[in-house]
């Protein structure tokens, strides 16, 4: 009879925790609908802190308390295993993000014989000068079987030169050839298209890029600014990229 009520008190408890948990995410939704409103939610989940909900909108990770009331950006640490629980999130939601992209959207620069070991998604401007000293070993990188995949990000904003430059490159026919003559300092003229230039930026933004290039690996992680590709190559060596 004990062993009944015991089991029927623990099912009980689970059964409150349960509405509880859907009732704080509830909560969450709604004020994150109103506070980003047009703005996809992509996962509410419990976090691993009692009370608190991490939220992704799109890239972008908030921690929300379960009344909807306070958000938080930052980084969660998990101090006992000492590790950042906060980053490995983004680098999966960066992941899928990738994964998702449409290479039509892309400049590609891939290795000859198409087989790539290692894939790098790059925001790139096309002024800046450690943009233009990564994109001078491009080459060496797909020697070594490295791809790299460029994405715009004018660092000026969306009305700006740089955005003009940016969106002459993604309409050109050869955007290849576009995007190594602009890195060079050369015009590129190529009349006014549809591009994704400004929804490049944006996806950037959410990511949190301020600043170009800023490297990622194809699983999402952040590999920094400029990376030398000897470095790059290094990583790819020990199966790191």
């Amino acid at each position: 009879m004990l062993q009944r009520c015991l089991r029927s008190l623990s099912a009980l408890c689970c059964l409150l925790g349960a509405l509880c948990a859907q009732a704080g995410e509830q909560a969450v939704r709604e004020r994150m609908n109103t506070m980003f409103e047009g703005e996809e939610i992509t996962s509410i989940t419990a976090s691993q802190v009692p009370g608190i909900f991490e939220v992704m909108l799109g890239a972008s990770l908030f921690y929300v308390s379960e009344d909807g009331r306070y958000a938080l950006r930052g980084d969660l640490i998990d101090l006992e295993e000492r590790r950042n629980v906060s980053d490995e999130r983004r680098a999966e939601a960066r992941k899928q993000v990738f994964a998702e992209l449409d290479p039509k959207d892309l400049v590609s620069f891939a290795p000859a014989d198409g087989k790539a070991r290692a894939t790098l998604y790059v925001y790139t401007d096309v002024d800046c000068g450690y943009c233009r000293k990564l994109h001078n070993e491009v080459p060496e990188l797909n020697a070594a079987g490295i791809a790299v995949e460029y994405l715009a990000f004018p660092r000026a904003g969306l009305k700006s030169e740089s955005f003009d430059k940016v969106a002459a490159v993604w309409c050109s026919s050869d955007r290849q050839k576009a995007m190594t003559d602009a890195k060079a300092g050369k015009p590129v003229d190529a009349p006014a298209c549809d591009n994704p230039v400004a929804a490049q930026f944006e996806l950037g933004q959410s990511m949190g890029v301020s600043g170009t290039p800023a490297v990622y690996t194809k699983d999402g992680e952040q590999l920094g600014g400029y990376v030398p590709a000897k470095r790059l190559i290094k990583m790819a060596d020990e199966g790191k990229i």
